[in-house]
């Protein structure tokens, strides 16, 4: 009797002990699904998120670049406006740099006359050899930019079309060939400046103290309306920093609108003789930046452009 109700005893506790082991499974099952979907829900949540973020971006940067585009399309029109009713170029802060803000967009524009520039490309005539007066002029800017004059060999041997090495400078096969990474001497017309970075003898900081005074793309005749203090020291040996400052100062109330006015200057009365021929007072050949932000998105225009009837791009670069 006691045995059997043992046995029945038993018997009625595990089916009861089972139903509770369900039970909790199935509790556990449900927070697993549970888990599982809010992480599947979050996991969509984030990738629209991030899909409308790239959506977003993409089409700022869009804009940004359309923008910076444009700004490079407002300058040209207004330099060739300058151009086609003035005798003289003479860029001002209210001319040369221009800001426009308007909701989440601004942009930014400058522009830089090149003619105000030393040519790299001047100190060697096409025939290989050396354009004394044009080097001299390079020299000069070298050293007032605390450089090594030697840099003007370097350059001319870069440019010129023969094999023959400078005092200072290096060729081919004497010099670029024995690089680690070896390549030749161009021996032609430099394109832009960024070439300098090949040369002999120009690292990264040279690169960055020369680019605001020289150009590759004028014929290296100066505008004597533009060309910065160092660039018009670099025109004569007898040109002191003082006569430079005067000439600057000069140009700022009464901008030179012939090459003879620079003789009116004190200090220049004969020198301005010896710089006929070198100095203009014209330009049509500017470089344009462009920077534009739409809602953070930053995009960058550099180009030059030659102005005038001949209009046209001679350097684009975005970034």
């Amino acid at each position: 009797m006691e045995k059997t109700r043992f046995v029945k005893s038993v018997c009625s506790f595990y089916p009861a002990t089972r139903a509770k082991q369900e039970q909790g499974l199935a509790l556990v099952i449900t927070l697993l699904i549970t888990a599982i979907l809010v992480a599947v829900i979050v996991e969509i949540v984030y990738a629209v998120h991030i899909h409308i973020s790239m959506t977003n971006s993409y089409r700022d940067a869009q804009r940004a670049s359309l923008l910076a585009e444009g700004g490079v399309e407002f300058a040209g029109m207004g330099l060739d406006a300058i151009m086609k009713n003035m005798s003289y170029t003479a860029l001002n802060e209210e001319n040369s740099y221009k800001v426009f803000a308007e909701g989440n967009k601004a942009l930014v524009v400058k522009a830089e006359d090149e003619h105000g520039k030393v040519s790299l490309n001047a100190i060697v005539y096409s025939n290989g050899e050396t354009n004394t007066e044009y080097y001299n002029i390079y020299s000069r800017l070298l050293e007032n930019l605390g450089l090594g004059k030697e840099l003007s060999d370097t350059t001319a041997d870069w440019i010129d079309i023969n094999d023959e090495i400078r005092p200072g400078g290096g060729e081919t096969y004497n010099y670029y060939q024995r690089l680690s990474s070896a390549y030749a001497a161009k021996n032609s017309p430099m394109d832009s400046i960024e070439e300098l970075l090949l040369i002999k003898g120009y690292s990264a900081t040279t690169y960055k103290r020369l680019t605001p005074f020289v150009t590759t793309y004028t014929d290296g005749s100066i505008n004597i309306n533009t060309a910065p203090k160092e660039v018009i020291m670099s025109m004569h040996d007898d040109i002191t920093e003082d006569m430079a400052q005067r000439v600057l100062d000069y140009r700022r109330e009464n901008p030179f609108k012939d090459t003879a006015d620079i003789r009116k200057v004190a200090g220049f009365e004969t020198i301005g003789f010896s710089l006929q021929g070198k100095i203009v007072v014209k330009s049509n050949i500017f470089r344009i930046f462009s920077k534009a932000d739409v809602g953070g998105t930053l995009r960058e225009v550099e180009a030059v452009v030659q102005t005038g009837q001949a209009h046209k791009i001679l350097f684009w670069r975005e970034r």
